[in-house]
């Protein structure tokens, strides 16, 4: 996958991935309105760059929110962003997940068990939660899962409108 161009089209100092160095504040050097997070941005905390994945992202995108607010304001800024690693997190296979949260090691049923409840947790709504424990329950008692395939794909033409499409049983209208 190629890194974001942003680095490009502002014309600034990148790392060796291409994403943009940026200061702890989150902005480009000698651009204090351009913001940069997620996997765009290349940021150092203690020695160490920060993963591009989702957590970094969230916390930077909520962070330079509340400074684009606090500068309409005329407020003066905050302190500078400082990620908080809540662990990792990964599923392996049904019923068995691994997780690590500082010095929190756990995988197996446990873990799973731990990472179906943080995954309902975040949902949005209550119904959602509900309906996807109902989901994950059949699938797991079941062993029936969600994926839907289609093995034996034929694109879709004016000379085949109307017509079965093979291995499904469905008619293409």
């Amino acid at each position: 996958m190629a890194p974001s161009p942003a680095g490009k089209w502002l014309n600034v100092e990148t790392d060796c991935a291409g994403r943009v160095r940026i200061q702890n504040d989150l902005t480009v050097p000698g651009y204090p309105d351009i913001y940069v997070v997620g996997d765009t941005a290349s940021l150092e905390q203690d020695g160490k760059p920060l993963p591009g994945v989702a957590q970094v992202a969230i916390q930077q995108g909520r962070y330079a929110g509340r400074r684009i607010v606090q500068s309409l304001f005329g407020k003066p800024s905050s302190r500078p962003f400082r990620y908080f690693d809540k662990g990792n997190m990964a599923v392996i296979g049904a019923g068995f997940a691994i997780l690590q949260a500082g010095r929190v090691r756990l995988s197996g049923i446990v873990a799973w068990l731990a990472w179906a409840g943080i995954h309902l947790q975040f949902l949005s709504t209550t119904s959602l939660r509900l309906s996807v424990l109902l989901q994950w329950t059949w699938s797991f008692l079941t062993g029936q899962t969600g994926v839907r395939l289609i093995v034996n794909h034929v694109p879709f033409s004016k000379q085949n409108r109307g017509t079965e499409m093979p291995g499904t049983g469905l008619g293409a209208k």
